[in-house]
């Protein structure tokens, strides 16, 4: 008898904390037409922000103390001949002419030239682009699995030696630099152990272990402060909302505590983190860039790094326009996702 009317009380009262929690529930007052303005709104100020960000690195950038004409003709060129350089490619042309030639560019998917290599900016990003990807998204896979179960141990464990500890492993991660773990990692996993290549990067092409043995190293160690502060949000957020009263009255009524965890608990208190993961995932981008110079990946920071020593603004400047499209576009889709999950959002943003 008590077995069946716990399974006749479930249903209704899953049902009942869904709506007393009220993160993803869906009311009459959330129609199509709000979330519609929502969303036009997000992308229409996106283009808006892509131009202020353009500018930006472009100014940024001209202002640099490297100059083009010595990476070009090296650094016993005279004062005239980088004048006529300068002239010649258009250098001198006043700064809002030289970047509506580049913002036109830039829509023409045109990124513009390099002055040390043979290869154009389009194709030098073509080829270290796809390895960053690939980095990232690993360790963007690697940092919520760990992030999320570490996270929701803590928070079920609150103030008690295990939330202590996670919370103290994640602090330590978060803060340590990213090239000294790289580093301690290539000691451990590369020289001692052996297990792993100490750097460079196999395409997928090669094999499936030969590609994954090259990027498990550097998705781990970028992953590692990303997972950290995760681990923090998601703590944070479960354990606040382990704390309200459906929660105890569902648990109470029988319901079996994983079950209103997963169904309920998760559901709302995730929304959150996935309000800052966007951030996250810009600082896991600049991150890449000293991963990937710590284990001599060919990737966007490797090529990033290159341009700078190199003085060759034009692969700098592409990069960074690059990146900075990136950013803005996962922030886009992280911000549609949010809405996607908590509908009244889109009435609490309106104007």
């Amino acid at each position: 008898m008590a077995g069946d009317a716990r399974t006749s009380v479930d249903p209704k009262l899953v049902g009942e904390s869904r709506r007393a929690a009220g993160g993803a529930g869906r009311g009459p007052g959330s129609g199509r037409g709000r979330y519609a303005r929502f969303v036009g709104r997000r992308l229409l100020l996106a283009p808006i922000i892509l131009i202020g960000v353009s500018f930006t690195v472009f100014v940024v950038i001209d202002r640099s103390p490297n100059d083009p004409a010595r990476a070009v003709l090296g650094v016993f060129a005279d004062a005239d001949q980088r004048e006529r350089f300068a002239e010649e490619n258009g250098l001198n042309d006043p700064l809002i002419t030289r970047y509506w030639r580049f913002l036109t560019d830039i829509i023409q998917l045109r990124l513009g030239e390099s002055v040390v290599r043979p290869e154009t900016v389009n194709e030098l990003i073509g080829m270290a682009l796809p390895v960053t990807v690939q980095l990232m998204l690993l360790a963007t896979f690697i940092a919520v699995i760990i992030s999320l179960v570490l996270g929701v141990v803590a928070a079920q464990n609150e103030g008690r030696p295990t939330d202590r500890a996670i919370s103290a492993v994640a602090a330590v991660f978060q803060a340590s630099p990213q090239f000294w773990v790289g580093l301690m990692f290539i000691q451990l996993f590369a020289v001692g152990l052996g297990l792993l290549p100490s750097g460079g990067y196999a395409p997928l092409n090669t094999g499936f272990t030969f590609w994954f043995s090259s990027l498990i190293g550097p998705a781990v160690v970028l992953a590692l402060p990303f997972a950290a502060a995760m681990t923090r949000v998601i703590r944070a957020s479960v354990a606040d909302e382990l704390g309200k009263d459906y929660v105890r009255t569902a648990v109470g009524a029988g319901v079996p505590r994983h079950v209103v965890l997963v169904g309920n608990v998760l559901r709302n208190a995730l929304i959150t983190p996935i309000t800052v993961l966007g951030v996250y995932i810009g600082g896991l981008m600049s991150g890449a860039i000293l991963v990937e110079t710590v284990f001599n990946l060919p990737g966007m920071g490797t090529l990033l790094v290159s341009g700078v020593n190199q003085g060759d603004l034009g692969v700098v400047r592409g990069v960074a326009i690059v990146g900075a499209v990136a950013f803005v576009l996962i922030n886009l889709v992280v911000d549609l996702f949010y809405l996607f999950l908590n509908p009244r959002s889109a009435e609490a943003t309106r104007a």
